[in-house]
């Protein structure tokens, strides 16, 4: 996957489209999607690094690539996390590479996760709220990189590597990395949608299936789930939601989904 995205044509495109966050002392950003199956695809801008990493395995001491299912959504402060492992690789892309690891986007997608990194050159107590201090200017940023690279997504998107069958178990394990607090949760449960937060990750990606009045045979094939479970979930949902009918359901998903709750 590594070689394909750094040959190719678009590569250069996308490096230069991360120029201005060299303003905020970024020298490497990057992008992953893990999806429920486990299918990984993934952009970075610092190629040592990235050539690094991949030659030497150390992928599975990435807390942050895991199941879906267990990773927080969010703000995740990328130096928090304890384990021993993951400490010694941000040692060594501090001291080999100049890199400090800061934080690390992450949101809800139907079909897993997408997350979105920044790192800098700077390796002080403040560097991380200086980035956060310019939150809306990097979410500005994303939506552009997007714009603007749509064919490398596509072309990671048809070389992924299974970290399922990579990291065995281990990917399946919750990482503990402490998410900065959600205003958005207080707010929500102020406006009444208390409800929403017994919503389990693999529930809240169905409400957005549903917001669209989609059919269980097409949200199944979508998450790669049998059509019966699909209808489970539903039901469940359904309850959770305080709905009687189909029509109730749908109406209420598309409230929940309009307060950009999920976005």
């Amino acid at each position: 996957m590594l070689r394909k995205v750094s040959s190719s044509p678009y590569y250069n495109q996308m490096i230069k489209t991360v120029m201005p966050l060299h303003s905020f002392g970024i020298n490497h950003f990057w992008y992953y999607k893990i999806t429920f199956s486990g299918d990984y695809s993934y952009l970075g801008t610092h190629s040592s690094w990235n050539e690094f990493c991949f030659d030497n395995n150390m992928l599975s001491y990435f807390s942050c690539l895991r199941h879906p299912d267990y990773l927080q959504k969010g703000i995740n402060l990328m130096k928090t996390n304890v384990d021993k492992n993951y400490k010694k690789v941000l040692d060594i892309a501090w001291n080999d590479f100049q890199i400090n690891f800061n934080i690390n986007l992450i949101y809800n997608t139907t079909e897993g996760v997408e997350a979105y990194g920044f790192a800098t050159r700077f390796n002080d107590p403040y560097a991380e709220q200086r980035l956060l201090n310019e939150l809306p200017a990097l979410r500005f940023f994303i939506k552009k990189f997007r714009k603007e690279n749509k064919k490398i997504f596509d072309l990671i998107d048809d070389h992924p590597v299974n970290l399922s069958k990579q990291f065995g178990s281990l990917f399946y394990e919750q990482p503990t990395i402490p998410v900065v607090p959600n205003k958005k949760d207080e707010f929500m449960k102020k406006m009444g949608f208390n409800e929403i937060f017994s919503l389990t990750p693999r529930e809240s990606d169905l409400v957005k299936f549903l917001s669209n009045g989609y059919p269980a045979h097409y949200i199944a094939t979508k998450l790669e789930l049998s059509k019966r479970t699909v209808e489970n979930y539903i039901v469940t949902i359904k309850c959770k939601l305080g709905c009687t009918s189909k029509v109730e359901l749908i109406q209420k998903a598309q409230e929940i989904i309009s307060t950009g709750y999920f976005d």
